[in-house]
């Protein structure tokens, strides 16, 4: 008889799938943040601010970049943290800063509060969230699953974040 476990599904593992469920969701949920975040940008920059189309693309431009830049500069810090801290504590806390700017998104867009300073806040908060989920998030299947089951986890983890991301 062998110490090894056996290689079950991952799916059959509650667990797994309860974070299968959650990682496909953030990463849903990250990109409809980004699409809602520029879809306003530009229209409060055309309406509001009248800029030209080429001016509010710019600003499309300049919102992306503030969105990469705490990708740039914290993904060492977000990795560091992934491996230091509990995992899905990091991993609550970057998806709670991107609740908390989905919130007020909504909420200033409610009181039709919205301007371009604020949205381009938002975007950096988001990008910060964004650098702290993918680590935290990608390191917890290892200890969901017995080590024979690691692979197929690894790679139904990818299919979420595929997934997700289209």
């Amino acid at each position: 008889m062998s110490d090894t476990p056996p290689n079950i599904h991952p799916l059959s593992i509650a667990d797994f799938r309860y974070y299968w469920l959650a990682r496909f969701m953030a990463v849903l949920a990250t990109m409809g943040m980004v699409v809602v975040i520029g879809y306003q940008a530009y229209d409060i920059a055309r309406s509001d601010y009248g800029m030209s189309i080429r001016e509010a693309s710019l600003q499309l431009g300049l919102l992306g970049l503030v969105q990469f830049v705490p990708l740039a500069l914290l993904t060492p810090v977000a990795g560091w943290a992934a491996d230091r801290w509990e995992r899905r504590t990091v991993a609550r806390l970057a998806n709670s800063i991107d609740m908390m700017v989905a919130l007020a998104l909504g909420w200033f867009t409610y009181i039709d509060g919205l301007t371009l300073p604020l949205l381009f806040l938002f975007a950096a908060l988001h990008g910060v969230a964004r650098v702290f989920v993918g680590p935290s998030m990608s390191a917890i299947a290892p200890n969901i699953v017995p080590p024979a089951s690691l692979p197929r986890a690894i790679a139904l983890s990818s299919i979420a974040w595929q997934v997700g991301s289209v």
